[in-house]
């Protein structure tokens, strides 16, 4: 068995969260189309943790032992980072998987929320009255409560006021 340096292009999984929203599997489906026009012939695939297809395990199964990349697409290190998904690839028995850290704490997303707040209305010049609140879902685990009042306090060093997670 080669190793994943032998193939020019592992696939790419995005691995979102899932949602009993309807509209989020589309917004899935919206990201791997964008993925795949900047990157033609570079094979992305969704993987889902829970409640959309296809589902995580099937995306595995579907690559036949090929090598892939899985991109969470969390943003902290919850229970699904650190448990749920090394469990999936294990349970798959994918030796040729690599994962990806969870989108945050970085400065993309940070500038990401940014950017969501400002086309909200988010003042140019906002007062000492203004705050955020920063609302996470999920998870209880530690590092990834860790990582959410991580990036509060990188967007309230950037908008210059409180952010509370």
């Amino acid at each position: 068995m080669g190793t994943m340096s032998d193939t020019p292009h592992p696939a790419l999984v995005l691995v979102p969260h899932g949602s009993r929203d309807p509209r989020a599997p589309e917004t899935a489906r919206a990201l791997a189309r964008l993925v795949r026009s900047r990157r033609p012939g570079l094979d992305v695939r969704l993987g889902h943790v829970e409640l959309n297809e296809p589902l995580l395990a099937d995306t595995l199964e579907d690559l036949g032992g090929a090598p892939a990349v899985l991109v969470p697409l969390l943003l902290s290190r919850g229970y699904h980072v650190k448990h749920d998904i090394p469990a999936t690839v294990a349970a798959a028995g994918a030796p040729r998987i690599r994962c990806a850290p969870a989108l945050g704490p970085h400065p993309l997303l940070v500038g990401a929320l940014h950017d969501r707040l400002t086309e909200a209305g988010w003042p140019a010049a906002p007062s000492d009255r203004h705050a955020v609140v920063l609302a996470a879902s999920g998870s209880r685990d530690p590092d990834g409560a860790a990582d959410v009042r991580r990036t509060a306090a990188a967007l309230a060093a950037r908008l210059g006021v409180p952010v509370a997670p």
